[in-house]
């Protein structure tokens, strides 16, 4: 899972929750002499975006590290480090930062770190995690003790909601001398941020407030992020007290957690889609007849409620709710209803299925992740319904690194599982990651091999436009994938944070400094 989150297993409801308040309101002024402690599924291995992009890590990233901008709670770009930017030509970008900012060890933070900390990025021997979202970039630079500019290879609006997600300001000092092991234990990095790191270890991390910070202070004493990969065994150390909350209760588990004593838990809206990719290189799934049958066969409104339970909804295309929401505002309900779209219909499922060369259906192998049940269950019903249209699903488990690496190095794709979760607002994220011959090699996310030169222009362009012709744009190939259906969107799903009523915080889908956002009763 951009901020893609390709291992976190995560889903919509007809309504989209901008955001959530648990555990009510309270007054801050105790906050300071309080100690927050948070269980995480998967732990951080770094606390740098370029070595650890993925949800659990960057959560405990955006408490001590800024950037130039950041995400609203609507989701709009907001001012930051950067107290503001101007675009003075198409696809150049002259960002004004903040005076008086310093690291957490009191070294003034300069132009030349602000630019350093993206431009790193764009070095192909960092491999940064992130540099998938600054591929647009062409130049970074300091113009002047407090600016930075930023020129891109070409225009795109899809910069700035990229930027907000993964540019981290860091020392460019400490970030040379250490390309390799930033943010590691050995080196746990250095921010401007709320918080800065008093420890770093196999066993968590420990946040303490930085009192060099620019902005509002932190509102906890002390933060304590520890893994538990059990899920039953997280729920008990919630329940229990032995460990304040989590930012990560699994959809499928929702009521578990619900009525515990002393804990309040709510869902908010994941921008994530849970799909099935058909590998259309794959002899069987290369005919479009065979792939709308297998959209046609499946129950999703059932395989949701197997996989991950009620905090979920079918999915109707394969762009998330936020990122439908955002783009076609009070329209999107129209715009999706519009689009191709198939239905549970047996009856039709095997009138396509009769109109390819596999009438009587086939076989199929289809490699999985046996580590997730989500996945599995999944599968399971998957291969239930496609087995009354003659289509036989062979299963393969895999343990979840073998799986992975397979799937990342695009061996033995057929047909494939996946939720995908991603970090902005913009569906310019998500549409050349999943579509397109860049995305289609090995270590993209394009696991239905589907691309073509003028789908590869289609979205070219459409990452150039705003506004009503960015719309028409995405429209556009969002129709060419529901005809072609490489993709069967699946589920949308919710996410849940548990919290002891000894703390709040208004956390939506937006909400990226997520411990930030924590406060004492």
């Amino acid at each position: 899972m951009s901020m893609k989150f390709p291992i976190i297993l995560m889903t919509s409801s007809a309504l989209l929750v901008s955001g959530c308040a648990v555990g009510g309101g309270g007054s801050t002024d105790k906050a300071a002499a309080k100690t927050l402690s948070l269980a995480i599924p998967i732990p951080p291995t770094a606390l740098d975006i370029a070595h650890d992009f993925n949800g659990q890590s960057t959560m405990v990233q955006r408490a001590i590290l800024d950037g130039p901008i950041k995400l609203g709670e609507d989701g709009s770009v907001q001012p930051s480090l950067a107290e503001s930017w101007t675009e003075p030509k198409p696809g150049t970008y002259v960002f004004k930062l903040r005076k008086g900012v310093k690291f957490s060890d009191g070294t003034p933070m300069t132009a030349d770190d602000v630019a350093y900390s993206l431009q790193r990025h764009l070095d192909p021997k960092l491999a940064s995690q992130a540099a998938s979202m600054v591929a647009m970039v062409k130049k970074v630079e300091a113009t002047g003790d407090h600016e930075v500019t930023v020129r891109l290879k070409s225009p795109t609006p899809t910069f700035l909601s990229n930027a907000a997600i993964m540019w981290q300001v860091v020392p460019k000092k400490l970030a040379a001398a250490h390309p390799d092991d930033l943010g590691t234990p050995q080196v746990p990095t250095m921010g401007t941020g709320q918080y800065k790191v008093a420890s770093f270890t196999k066993d968590g991390v420990k946040l303490v407030p930085n009192n060099k910070y620019w902005g509002r202070p932190a509102l906890l004493d002390q933060v304590k992020v520890t893994t538990i990969t059990d899920p039953e065994a997280l729920r008990l150390a919630v329940a229990s007290g032995s460990v304040d909350g989590t930012t990560f209760i699994p959809a499928r588990d929702a009521r578990k957690w619900t009525g515990m004593k002393d804990v309040n838990v709510s869902f908010y809206q994941s921008n994530s889609i849970g799909f099935l990719s058909l590998n259309v290189k794959e002899k069987h799934l290369a005919n479009v007849h065979v792939r709308r049958a297998i959209a046609h066969a499946l129950d999703r409104a059932a395989l949701q409620r197997v996989a991950v339970g009620d905090k979920a909804t079918p999915a109707s295309t394969v762009v998330p709710l936020p990122q439908l929401q955002t783009l076609y505002g009070a329209q999107r309900d129209k715009v999706v209803a519009g689009l191709p779209s198939y239905d549970h219909d047996l009856a039709a499922a095997k009138a396509e299925l009769a109109r390819s060369p596999y009438p009587k259906g086939f076989s199929i192998r289809v490699n999985y992740d046996s580590s997730s049940n989500e996945v599995v269950d999944g599968l399971q019903s998957i291969a239930a319904d496609l087995a009354k249209i003659g289509i036989r699903v062979e299963r393969k488990a895999l343990p979840q690194d073998v799986a992975a690496a397979k799937r990342m190095r695009h061996e033995g794709l057929t047909m494939a599982m996946s939720i995908l979760g991603y970090a902005t607002p913009d569906p310019g994220e998500l549409l050349p990651d999943i579509l397109g011959s860049a995305s289609a090699k090995p270590g993209g996310y394009n696991y239905a091999q589907y691309a073509s030169p003028e789908l590869d222009a289609k979205i070219g362009r459409m990452l150039t436009l705003r506004g009503k012709e960015r719309q028409k744009a995405v429209t556009d190939i969002l129709t060419e994938v529901g005809k072609q259906e490489p993709y069967v969107p699946l589920y949308y799903q919710q996410i849940g944070i548990a919290l002891n009523k000894k703390f709040t915080g208004s956390i939506g889908t937006w909400t990226k400094n997520t411990i930030g956002a924590i406060k004492a009763r």
